[in-house]
């Protein structure tokens, strides 16, 4: 590893908003810090009638991967059929950074973390969101080191407001998003909402790691989402 340089429709059900808002993996990893890898981490309120267990965080399958630390039960069925779907993701193209990648689908693990990519060059569709081109909140993590040297995002902090992102579908279509912000969150404060719910407009978040690595407890501790709209 190197130095550090830097859904689905609208219609999602209101359940699953909630049951998002849970702990987004610890980002870590077992090598030299860099950059860090794709996680969000933030802390659900508990009821103040009914305190949830505790919960013991299930670590990435993948050193500095996404996970979510508690279980989602899976997707609800959709309640009726769209008119018309955007195709499934294949390949993510950021002209500004020389990337094109592949994406794989990842969902959650029988652990209840979010998957991660198998490969460190290769970017991963969080598939109990939305499509990207469809209304809704699209997410997609990537690595940004290993252990060996920089990952596919390493260079994602680079990106500024008007840059291009194109999602190439299995339908032939390649779809074009803007970056319109970038934004670093403390691990326990990201704005799961913001970054999962559902959303009225057609949006892409990028995520990956960021910040300090810590080397005893093997994590980054802050997280960069990169927010896109789509623009047909």
């Amino acid at each position: 590893m190197m130095p550090h340089h830097r859904h689905h429709d609208q219609h999602r059900t209101a359940l699953l908003v909630l049951l998002l808002a849970v702990l987004l993996g610890a980002c870590s990893q077992t090598a030299t810090p860099g950059p860090a890898t794709s996680t969000v981490a933030a802390t659900s309120q508990p009821s103040p009638a009914a305190p949830p267990p505790p919960v013991t965080p299930t670590p990435s399958p993948v050193p500095g991967a996404p996970a979510i630390d508690r279980q989602l039960p899976p997707r609800p069925a959709p309640t009726a059929t769209p008119l018309s779907r955007a195709g499934l993701p294949l390949r993510l193209k950021i002209p500004a950074l020389g990337i094109d990648a592949a994406i794989e689908e990842v969902g959650l693990t029988p652990e209840g973390a979010m998957d991660v990519p198998r490969e460190y060059d290769n970017t991963a569709w969080y598939t109990l969101g939305p499509r990207p081109g469809e209304p809704g909140n699209a997410v997609i993590a990537g690595h940004v080191d290993s252990q060996t040297g920089p990952a596919v995002f390493w260079e994602l902090r680079a990106l500024t407001p008007g840059d291009e992102i194109l999602v190439v579908g299995d339908d032939g279509v390649e779809r074009l998003f803007v970056v319109t912000a970038l934004e670093v969150y403390p691990r326990q404060e990201a704005p799961l909402r913001r970054i999962f719910g559902p959303a009225t407009g057609t949006g892409l978040n990028l995520i990956t790691c960021d910040g300090v690595f810590d080397q005893q407890r093997q994590e980054y501790d802050q997280n960069l989402v990169v927010y896109a709209e789509y623009a047909p």
